[in-house]
């Protein structure tokens, strides 16, 4: 998976999930998911596989 296809899962799953929610569950800071989202930045890998995993797994 790419770092475009995680922003763009990201983005469906925050149609039902606020990112408070998925920041508390992953343990990654808000202001990083929000540059995220944005497309402002890339996951360091370790923040890439606990988002993924979130995602894949919910």
């Amino acid at each position: 998976m790419t770092q475009e296809e995680l922003r763009e899962m990201y983005i469906e799953r925050l149609k039902r999930e606020k990112q408070c929610w998925i920041s508390s569950m992953t343990g990654i800071n808000p202001n990083v998911l929000s540059k995220f989202k944005h497309g402002k930045i890339d996951l360091y890998p370790y923040l890439f596989v606990k988002l993924e995993a979130y995602l894949l797994n919910n």
